[in-house]
This record gives structure tokens, C-alpha cells and sequence, in this order.
């Protein structure tokens, strides 16, 4: 493969590139509509504003969208929190199937996040953050184990109806510690004793 700086030498002033020389051009990118592999990119990173949280006519910085291609199964731990260092958004593939500790501990996560039912197994302090403004978290039927503080959210303030699907049978300490918390749905015979919701909140199980 070319570098962009050999390719450019095909297209200065008064060169007739040939057929072959606009394909090399072409294959040296990405087309939108293809799908990537999990070698193809290390991090998928796409960029967007961030915006002050009491005044949304001021921008205070950039914020960051991952998109994890299809194929990946770990996402790591502490690593997202020194790489990248405000995520916003995180869409995962439906081949994952664990979220390992401080996978994104103290990030920027807003909006709407969805955890695949291929995942089994989200570990400790995953998700728990003193920034996040996540407004809807879905755990897809197939989660099992929801570790320790995993989605320990003090900031999420619009974060008030969670619905726990039959699949997770195991549930940690703190792990839905969400202040915000106001309806909880669960499966009969599952332990959230210890999991962190709020005593106002009403827990109903199924």
C-alpha cells in the first residue's frame, strides 16, 4: 500500500493518471459502507462537541464516539480512561461478551447506553461515573453478572426507570448505585439487597 504522499505524485499539475492509478487511490481508503474488521482499526474514534451542562450555547471542548467493529469480544480495562480521555458515546458490537473493570470509569457517557445480550459478564466499576449523563440503560436479555459498583452513576440525573432482564442472576454491591432511580424492574428471586438503588425507588419483580 501507498503512502498519501506517493499517491499524490500521481495527480500533480500535468500528469494523466491511468485507470490503475485511480483504483490505488480508491482502495486506499474506506468506503462508509464497509464493514470493518476487528484488525482493520485499533479504535474507531469519531469527534463531536461538548457542551457546558448548564448552558448549551457554550462549547467547553470535544468529546469523543467509539464504535467497536464486530468481532470484538474483551473490551479492556483502564486503558479507554488514559487513550481517550472524554467518551461520550459507546456503541458496542453483538459479538462482545465481557466489559472488564474501569472499562470507562469516570468518562463523559450521555444519551442512551446499550449493553448486548452477548455480553455476560460487565465487571467492576465498568461504567461508575461522577460525569456521565446517561439518560437509558439497556441491558439486552443473555446479560448474566453485573459486578460491583459496575454502574455506579451519581450524575445521571434523568437515569429513573431500569429494567433488569431474567438472564442476570447475579447483581454486586452498589452496582446500580443510581440516586436518579425511581422505577426498577426485575427478575423474580434476584438479590438487590446490596445493589445500590435508592430506598425511594420502587422495585417491582416479574
Amino acid at each position: 500500500m501507498k503512502t498519501k504522499e506517493e499517491l499524490k505524485l500521481y495527480f500533480e499539475n500535468g500528469d494523466i493518471p491511468k485507470q490503475e492509478d485511480f483504483w490505488e487511490w480508491q482502495d486506499a481508503y474506506w468506503h462508509k459502507g464497509e464493514k470493518l474488521n476487528n484488525t482493520s482499526l485499533d479504535l474507531p474514534v469519531y469527534t463531536e462537541f461538548a457542551y457546558s451542562p448548564t448552558d448549551s450555547t457554550e462549547i467547553i471542548g470535544t468529546d469523543n464516539i467509539i464504535v467497536f467493529p464486530e468481532g470484538i469480544k474483551t473490551v479492556g480495562g483502564f486503558i479507554f480512561s488514559v487513550s481517550v480521555p472524554r467518551i461520550s458515546k459507546i456503541i458496542f458490537p453483538k459479538s462482545l461478551e465481557r466489559i472488564k473493570a474501569r472499562a470507562f470509569n469516570s468518562q463523559y457517557l450521555k444519551g442512551s447506553i446499550t449493553i448486548p445480550g452477548s455480553c455476560k459478564t460487565i465487571e467492576t466499576f465498568a461504567f461508575a461515573s461522577g460525569n456521565a449523563r446517561i439518560s437509558k440503560l439497556i441491558l439486552e436479555e443473555g446479560v448474566e453478572t453485573i459486578e460491583s459498583s459496575a454502574f455506579q452513576l451519581s450524575t445521571s440525573n434523568d437515569l429513573t426507570a431500569l429494567y433488569i432482564p431474567d438472564s442476570v442472576s447475579s447483581v454486586g454491591e452498589n452496582a446500580f448505585a443510581i440516586p436518579s432511580l425511581k422505577n426498577v424492574s426485575a427478575p423474580t428471586g434476584l438479590d438487590l439487597s446490596k445493589a445500590g438503588i435508592p430506598s425511594t425507588a420502587t422495585i417491582t419483580y416479574r
